[in-house]
């Protein structure tokens, strides 16, 4: 869920920023002519999660306009998905070296590669975002370092983080499930679940935030309420390490005391 959850933050920087699961890719710049269908149509494709497809005409739109750096993100947003972090990160700086000022393409270059865990040359990547002058994108970088953070199992600062996403953009609702799972993490249970709450009124199927929501609820002895968020993880990922646990305690098994999850 963890790379899944990066992966669509780097899309979606394409145009809005980096924001939700379920954000798909906006073209983030004008292409050099109006003519570029290869890229257009690879952008569409990726929308859709063709990521394949996508990955083969953004490449003939590489091949086409070698001097556009928008082409070069777009590649490397597909390679991204495709989970193809090295050439992904090649593209990304072949867009920076055409544009320096790229923002979004240094942003996304971050998310790759945190994905590989060279946390020092994201973190450079996502600092050099916020002392630029693009607003959004600077929202998009706290985003990303506060996720940043969470690898490194650092609750308070990734916590301050996704607090300044949430300042900036109160319907930013990633950040309100992230900050929610920071908040579990560091036994602030009522504050974790008033963001998780609020996340999964858009998102209920969330298995995490479901298996997180269940955890505060029960630290306030909301046991019956719990129980439904319980069953929603169950639902919605029956297979997944949560619901193992959603359902040990639905079936009133003897456990041990759950560990938070992210």
């Amino acid at each position: 869920m963890k790379r899944t959850r990066a992966l669509v933050l780097a899309v979606a920087a394409l145009g809005a920023g980096c924001s939700g699961l379920k954000q798909k890719p906006a073209e983030q710049q004008n292409p050099l002519t109006v003519d570029m269908l290869n890229y257009r149509n690879g952008l569409a494709l990726l929308r859709d999660g063709k990521v394949d497809e996508a990955i083969q005409l953004l490449k003939t739109a590489v091949d086409a306009y070698p001097g556009d750096p928008a082409v070069w993100n777009g590649l490397g947003l597909a390679l991204l998905y495709k989970q193809e972090y090295p050439l992904a990160i090649g593209n990304f700086s072949e867009a920076l070296r055409l544009n320096p000022d790229f923002v979004e393409a240094r942003n996304n270059r971050g998310v790759a590669f945190m994905e590989i865990g060279k946390l020092r040359e994201a973190e450079a990547d996502f600092q050099a975002v916020l002392s630029g002058s693009a607003s959004r994108e600077k929202v998009t970088a706290h985003f990303n370092q506060g996720q940043l953070e969470v690898k490194r199992e650092a609750w308070e600062a990734a916590e301050k983080e996704f607090t300044i996403v949430l300042a900036e953009d109160p319907k930013y609702l990633r950040a309100s499930r992230e900050r929610g799972l920071v908040r579990v993490q560091r036994d602030e249970f009522s504050d974790a679940l008033d963001d998780l709450l609020r996340y999964l009124k858009a998102e209920p199927r969330d298995a995490s935030a479901n298996y997180n929501a269940a955890l505060a609820l029960l630290t306030t002895g909301r046991r019956d309420v719990a129980r439904k968020y319980m069953q929603r993880v169950v639902a919605a990922a029956p297979e997944s390490e949560e619901a193992k646990k959603a359902k040990r305690f639905l079936e009133d098994e003897p456990a041990s005391p759950p560990r938070k999850e992210r």
